[in-house]
């Protein structure tokens, strides 16, 4: 099964984030958090960012703002 790189899953419950493989590991969102939401995967050639603490997340945009690429975006959330 192919991944859709453009599909956005919900990652927290504000964030939603598309495929890690488009990450530059830049690590801009991780440096803008402020709450330690986001960690960094470093192996050999494989560097993305992961969400690290989900339940921390609330939702500032921080994150979303600092990256470069879009990875991440505020979720659309139905109960608001």
């Amino acid at each position: 099964m192919r991944h859709n790189r453009n599909l956005y899953i919900q990652v927290t419950k504000y964030l939603s984030a598309r495929s890690t493989h488009d990450c530059a590991a830049c690590w801009k969102c991780v440096e803008a958090c402020p709450r330690q939401v986001i960690g960094k995967v470093r192996f050999l050639w494989h560097r993305h960012i992961k969400i690290s603490n989900p339940d921390r997340c609330v939702g500032c945009g921080k994150c979303v703002a600092a990256c470069p690429r879009s990875i991440l975006t505020l979720a659309k959330r139905n109960d608001a």
